[in-house]
């Protein structure tokens, strides 16, 4: 989370006006609506803004993590060493994104979605867009920019909810997550907004009316409870089961630095915000820590979960211990139904500790001798929380940073696990640590993701004493990593050492093969006024270890026509791909055409040839009558087929012929109203109320007509009514759904 300053005021008076009260409660929330406005510059580069800084809050605050690093440096425990292979891969992109002249935000953070033609960056304050393009193989061709760094305090300012520098002299937003939803091919970002002062904060989360996120967005706020909190480190990632998922760690306020209180968990229904309608979360306290007995530390949600609920995994914190060897799993159940979030279990892995600051060059000036020296410039590690995890066919994959020693010297290092038996008492399937042999190399800040074969790109930042801060990646494949490459070198020595909390790493729909990633670097920015300073950089990386696709395959989806429902009924489809020609490969699923108020969702949304996928397509009491073609794509590698399907959505509608008639006063007029069925409606339609009727009418029959057949209205004008034009709505109801027509009436002499 980032401040400005640190005006916590009166902090005993704030509590007693704002105790903690009930964690279910939540306020429902109707969105505004904004587009994202290009604040690329259109001549030199500008002067640097007043750097919004943001501080990082240890569970146990800052002395408790400060004593633990020092710790740390002096008996970090060895870790063993991940057998190597030769897993071969591709960097297939690299391109700088949004840098520390396009924002005031300091650090960046890093959050990065793709969809099969968008690809969307944020960091604190800023977003980025481009579009790709493809040649006839399917192959990555182009990346074109078409939005550069734009002002998330403006476009989510337009919320008065959330709290940003466009609508609240002490808000700031910060800790950016995005996501990709392809099965609705919807756009996520979440955000928190906080006022400094007063010290509260809200969720801010927007998601894309359609998939071109270049138009409009729903931009929702939601306030966070008691009123003086920070949901602070807020992460949020989209399920497969209509639900937007997000962890966050509360923290109160109180004399001398903020104490975090609990991690909570929040969902939302995106069938309600996709189409903009109000609607309410739903929230749960996450329950302790079983190595420590203390509330969990910053349960992750797993990215591309392909079931229904969501799993979160939280590292247990060496502080105030010296090592900590528990990874914790937890699963939330229907959240809007039977509610259940449980700890599955836990696994105990090699021990670790925090991980000590990082060098660079210049990090140590003359008679300095170590990070712990306040005139030190090392880099920033943070302590041992998970940073990222990932579903992968019935598995989750985390990974964070770890104090280790090398050549007997301690480091930050990168360890990473893959847990398996998720519905049951969790059990460690393997897990590894990225090192080095020599002393004096720093890894930290990782975030990962997993192909549609399986193998995993683990990415992180870097630095040593002869290095400066940037991007590497390993490869896991078959339990033996990769070699280590350099995604993109640092550049210069990082002045303000705060580094960015986490990066983002997401799997591509288009192939399902390649991975792109943003992180921070230590860039030269060549400027005058802001010579060197922080970078951030995009790229995709495929990984070769398997094979790849050979042959074709096929894809059927059945019912092709199914029944007409009504609307707020749902609709599933088996959806089958088939090999063909000795086709090996793994296809990614999307479903498109899908009506206004429906969602649909791919369980899973990838399948390994052959298999099968259910399409389950829930509508909403808006969703309007009509026959829809649903076109459901399968992508894999170069190969896309697709296959179709009609949704078919019974409904009734009302009209009134004419729709104007002129009446002069003391005289009568007459409407045919009729119902029209839709797709064989067949359910009682009753005619409930008529609203506009100006003093000095009466109509018949009064009550209206029950009947679904057509109707004759009279409407008669009394000598004393007033002459003019008025506008009359009729509304009837039936099945449930209440539908309305509007006609006007005009009085005269």
């Amino acid at each position: 989370m980032k401040v400005f300053i640190a005006p916590v005021l009166f902090v005993a008076f704030l509590l007693v006006l704002n105790p903690l009260g009930p964690a279910e409660r939540a306020a429902a929330e109707v969105p505004a609506i904004a587009r994202l406005q290009d604040s690329r510059p259109l001549g030199p580069a500008p002067a640097p803004r007043q750097r919004s800084r943001k501080p990082f809050w240890h569970h146990g605050g800052a002395k408790s993590l400060a004593r633990a690093k020092e710790e740390a440096a002096i008996l970090a425990p060895t870790l063993p060493r991940s057998p190597r292979a030769l897993v071969s891969s591709t960097v297939v992109a690299g391109f700088d994104g949004i840098d520390e002249i396009s924002t005031i935000g300091e650090p960046p953070d890093g959050a990065i979605a793709v969809s099969p033609t968008y690809l969307v960056e944020a960091v604190n304050d800023a977003l980025s867009m481009w579009t790709k393009t493809y040649d006839p193989s399917g192959q990555l061709s182009a990346v074109t920019e078409v939005i550069s760094a734009a002002d998330l305090n403006l476009f989510l300012g337009t919320n008065p909810g959330c709290y940003t520098l466009a609508n609240d002299f002490f808000g700031v937003v910060s800790d950016p997550s995005l996501d990709y939803d392809a099965a609705n091919d919807r756009f996520m970002l979440s955000m928190i907004g906080f006022d400094q002062l007063f010290f509260t904060s809200s969720l801010c989360i927007a998601v894309t009316e359609t998939g071109d996120p270049t138009g409009n967005w729903f931009i929702y706020a939601f306030p966070v409870s008691p009123f003086s909190s920070l949901l602070d480190f807020p992460r949020a990632v989209i399920g497969s089961d209509g639900h937007i998922y997000l962890s966050g760690n509360l923290v109160l306020p109180a004399p001398g630095e903020p104490v975090f209180d609990h991690a909570r968990v929040y969902a939302f229904k995106t069938s309600d915000m996709y189409v903009g309608s109000d609607t309410t979360p739903r929230l749960a306290v996450v329950g302790n820590d079983p190595e420590t007995g203390l509330p969990a530390d910053s349960p992750t949600p797993a990215r591309a979960v392909g079931v229904s609920g969501m799993y979160f995994v939280s590292a247990s914190s060496p502080s105030p211990s010296l090592t900590g060897s528990t990874i914790t799993l937890w699963k939330w159940s229907d959240p809007f139904g039977s509610n259940t979030l449980s700890r599955q279990g836990h696994v105990t892995v090699s021990a670790y500790s925090q991980p000590p600051n990082a060098l660079q060059p210049g990090a140590l000036p003359a008679g300095v001798t170590d990070c712990a020296d306040p005139n030190a410039q090392c880099i920033t590690t943070n302590d041992a929380r998970n940073l990222a995890a990932y579903w992968s066919r019935g598995t989750v994959w985390a990974t964070h940073a770890v104090g280790c020693t090398q050549g007997g010297a301690p480091a930050a290092c990168v360890q990473w696990y893959q847990l398996g038996s998720l519905d049951g008492v969790p059990a460690l399937l393997q897990q590894g640590i990225v090192d080095d042999p020599d002393p004096g190399h720093y890894r930290f800040f990782p975030s990962l993701a997993v192909d549609g074969n399986g193998n995993v790109a683990l990415v992180y930042a870097y630095s040593s004493a002869t290095d400066y801060a940037g991007i590497r990646y390993t490869t896991i494949s078959a339990g033996a990593q990769g070699p280590e490459t350099v995604l993109k070198a640092g550049e210069a020595t990082l002045m303000e050492p705060r580094y960015g909390d986490y990066a983002g790493t997401a799997l591509d729909p288009h192939d399902n093969l390649t991975i792109w990633h943003v992180e921070e670097y230590a860039k030269n920015l060549s400027g005058v006024l802001l010579p060197t300073g922080w970078g951030t950089w995009v790229s995709a990386i495929q990984i070769a270890a398997a094979p790849p696709p050979t042959g074709d395959f096929s894809i059927v989806a059945t019912p092709t026509a199914p029944a007409p429902i009504l609307p707020g009924g749902s609709q599933s489809y088996v959806v089958t791909v088939e090999a063909l020609s000795g086709f090996t490969g793994t296809v990614s699923l999307s479903v498109s055409g899908l009506p206004a108020g429906a969602s649909g969702s791919l369980s899973p949304s990838a399948v390994a040839a052959p298999g099968t996928s259910t399409l389950n397509v829930v509508t909403r009491a808006a969703t309007p009558g009509g026959t829809y073609a649903l076109t459901i794509t399968a992508i894999s590698g170069g190969l896309t087929h697709t296959t179709t399907v009609t949704l078919a959505v019974q409904d009734f509608s009302i009209s009134v012929s004419p729709s104007s008639r002129t009446v002069s006063r003391g005289s009568s007029t007459s409407y045919a109203v009729t119902v029209n069925v839709i797709n064989g409606f067949g359910s009682p339609v009753t005619f409930t109320s008529l609203t506009g009727v100006p003093r000095g009418v009466t109509y018949s029959p009064n009550p209206l007509s029950t009947a679904g057949a057509p109707f004759t209205l009279t409407m008669s004008a009394s000598r004393t009514t007033r002459k003019g034009t008025y506008v009359l709505t009729i509304t009837a109801t039936g099945a449930g759904m209440a539908r309305s027509a509007t006609f006007r009436l005009t009085v005269n002499n």
